[in-house]
C-alpha cells in the first residue's frame, strides 16, 4: 500500500498526467474542429514533410533517423507532435552552448597535462588526449567486484577526507547504503571538509523526497538536482546524467556501475543477485574525474568555477597508464562509443564485456560480428532477470542476430547484471558508467576510465570468469523456442530501440 501511495504521489506521475493532459487537450481539439479535418491533414502532411528532410540532413545515427521517420510518417500529425516533445537529445540553443562553454573550460585546464604515450594502444590513446583527456601514470587502481566490497573502500576513503567530497550519481536512494555514507558526510562537514553532492533528479524521483536537495542543504552541503523536472512545454527527460563519480581531495577517485541503494550491496533483491562492478583510483589520474566533476556542476549551476583551486599533486609510482574521460550529448564526438569500437575493432585474441543494456548501433553491431568470424574469442554476459522487460526484449533481438557469427552470449543465471565493462586481450580495459545502449553512447552525460594496468585487469579477468561460470550460454535453439507473437512484438520493438 505504501509503495503504491509513493507511486501515485510522485513527481514522475504528477508529470505524466500532465503530459497526457496536454496529449488529450490536443486530440480534444483535433475532434472540435473534424469538420476542418481536410485542411489539418495538408498541414500536418507538411509538417511531417519538412520535418523528415529535416532528420533526414541532420547529423546523427541513421537508426534516430530511421526511427523518428517511421513515426511522422505513419502518424503524421501525432508523430510530429511526440517529436516535438521526446527529440530531448537536441538540447535548447541556450544549454547547449552553455555547454559547450564549460567543456571549452574543462579542455583548457586539462591541456595543461602532459600525456604519457606507451607504444601499445597508442591510436586510443591519441584519440582521448586529441579530446584533451590526457593520459596519466603515477596513478594505481583497485577493481571493485561487487557492491559490498565498493561500500567499504568508499567509507574508508570518505573519512579520510581533509579538503573537499564531490559526489555525482545517476540514483541515490534513502536507504542503509546511504545511512552509512551521509553520517560521515555530516561529520566530515562539521570538520569543515566542503561536501558537494549532484544527483539526477529523474533518476532519483522515485528514490527521495520532493525537496530532499533542501534537507542536504540544511545540513551544509552544496546540492544540484540535474536537469530538475518541473512543468514545461517541451519535456526534456531522455538529457540525463548517468555519470557515477567521487572524488576525495583528488586523490582518490570511485567509479563504475554502482549507484547509491541497497539493491547494489545486495541488502535488498530486486532482480535476484545484483552483479555490479566499479574502480577506485588512487593518483595523478583523479584529477581528470575531479574536472568532469566541477565542469557539470559550473554547468548545472551556471557558475564560473576556478577548476584549478582544486588541484592537489599527488601521486602514486606505477607506469600503467589511465585515462579518464567523459561524454556529453553536444560534442558529437560519442567517446566511449569510439573506444568500445576500438576496443573490439583491435582485439587480436579476445573480448569481455558486460552489458545490462544490449541494444547496438551497427556500427558496434558490424565491429562484433567481425572480430568473431576473425577467429577472436567474443563473449557477453547480459542479465537473466532483467530490469526493464522490453528492453529485454530488445537486447534477445540482437543476441539471436549475433550468435550464428560465433559470438558467445550468457545469460548470468543468478539475477541482473549491471556492470559496464570491456577488456581486450587480457591487457587494457574500459570500465566505467556507460551502457551498450542508444541513450548512454548518444545522449546522456557520462564517464568511463581506459587503462592497462595488467594487475587491475587480472582482477577483472577473474570476476569475469567467475560471473561466466554462474551463466548460461544462450544457443540459437534456445531462441527457436520463441513463439510468433514473441518474435513479432521483438521485431516491432527494435524498431523503436533507438528510444528505448
Amino acid at each position: 500500500m505504501r509503495k503504491l501511495i509513493s507511486l501515485l504521489t510522485s513527481r514522475i506521475t504528477f508529470l505524466g498526467l500532465i503530459f497526457l493532459a496536454q496529449i488529450i487537450l490536443v486530440a480534444t481539439l483535433i475532434l472540435e474542429f473534424a469538420n476542418q479535418w481536410y485542411y489539418i491533414s495538408i498541414i500536418s502532411t507538411a509538417l511531417s514533410f519538412l520535418i523528415t528532410i529535416y532528420i533526414m540532413a541532420d547529423e546523427e545515427n541513421p537508426m534516430f533517423k530511421l526511427t523518428w521517420i517511421i513515426i511522422i510518417l505513419v502518424f503524421p500529425l501525432f508523430g510530429v507532435i511526440l517529436y516535438s516533445y521526446s527529440r530531448t537529445e537536441k538540447l535548447s540553443h541556450s544549454k547547449s552552448t552553455l555547454m559547450n562553454e564549460m567543456q571549452e573550460r574543462r579542455m583548457r585546464e586539462l591541456k595543461k597535462v602532459e600525456s604519457i604515450y606507451h607504444d601499445n594502444y597508442l591510436r586510443h590513446q591519441k584519440f582521448l588526449t586529441g579530446l584533451h583527456f590526457p593520459s596519466y601514470e603515477n596513478t594505481i587502481s583497485k577493481f571493485l567486484p561487487n557492491g559490498q566490497v565498493k561500500q567499504e573502500e568508499l567509507l574508508k576513503a570518505l573519512k579520510s577526507a581533509k579538503e573537499y567530497i564531490f559526489m555525482e550519481y545517476f540514483i541515490i536512494t534513502k536507504s542503509k547504503m546511504w545511512d552509512e555514507i551521509l553520517q560521515i558526510l555530516k561529520e566530515k562537514q562539521k570538520e569543515g571538509v566542503e561536501i558537494r553532492i549532484i544527483y539526477d533528479d529523474l533518476g532519483s524521483a522515485t528514490k527521495l523526497p520532493f525537496h530532499y536537495h533542501k534537507t542536504l542543504e540544511k545540513l551544509g552541503f552544496k546540492v544540484v538536482r540535474f536537469n530538475p523536472m518541473r512543468l514545461r512545454v517541451k519535456f526534456s527527460m531522455n538529457y540525463r546524467d548517468h555519470r557515477k563519480i567521487v572524488v576525495i581531495d583528488n586523490k582518490i577517485a570511485f567509479t563504475g556501475g554502482f549507484n547509491i541503494g541497497d539493491e547494489y550491496t545486495n541488502k535488498k533483491k530486486v532482480f535476484g543477485y545484483w552483479n555490479d562492478a566499479g574502480i577506485m583510483l588512487e593518483g595523478e589520474a583523479v584529477w581528470s574525474l575531479t574536472v568532469l566533476f566541477l565542469e557539470n556542476w559550473a554547468f548545472s549551476k551556471k557558475e564560473k568555477m576556478e577548476f584549478r583551486k582544486y588541484y592537489r599533486e599527488y601521486k602514486v609510482q606505477n607506469n600503467a597508464l589511465y585515462i579518464p574521460f567523459g561524454d556529453i550529448p553536444t560534442d558529437k564526438n560519442y567517446t566511449a562509443r569510439s573506444i568500445y569500437l576500438q576496443l573490439i575493432n583491435d582485439a587480436k585474441e579476445k573480448i569481455y564485456i558486460t552489458a545490462p543494456y544490449f541494444i547496438l548501433d551497427n556500427e558496434i553491431n558490424t565491429a562484433l560480428k567481425m572480430a568473431a568470424q576473425s577467429g577472436v574469442e567474443v563473449k557477453i554476459v547480459i542479465p537473466n532477470i532483467p530490469d526493464k522487460k522490453l528492453v529485454y526484449m530488445v537486447s534477445e533481438s540482437y543476441v539471436s542476430e549475433l550468435i550464428p557469427y560465433g559470438v558467445k552470449i550468457y545469460k548470468f543465471t543468478p539475477g541482473f547484471i549491471h556492470s559496464k565493462m570491456i577488456i581486450a586481450d587480457d591487457r587494457v580495459a574500459m570500465i566505467g558508467t556507460s551502457n551498450l545502449d542508444f541513450r548512454s553512447l548518444y545522449m546522456h552525460l557520462e564517464n568511463n576510465v581506459w587503462f592497462d594496468d595488467l594487475t587491475t585487469i587480472e582482477d577483472m579477468v577473474k570476476y569475469y570468469d567467475k560471473t561466466v561460470q554462474n551463466s548460461k550460454l544462450i544457443t540459437a535453439h534456445m531462441l527457436r523456442k520463441r513463439n510468433f507473437i514473441y518474435r513479432a512484438l521483438q521485431a516491432l520493438l527494435r524498431g523503436f530501440s533507438a528510444l528505448l
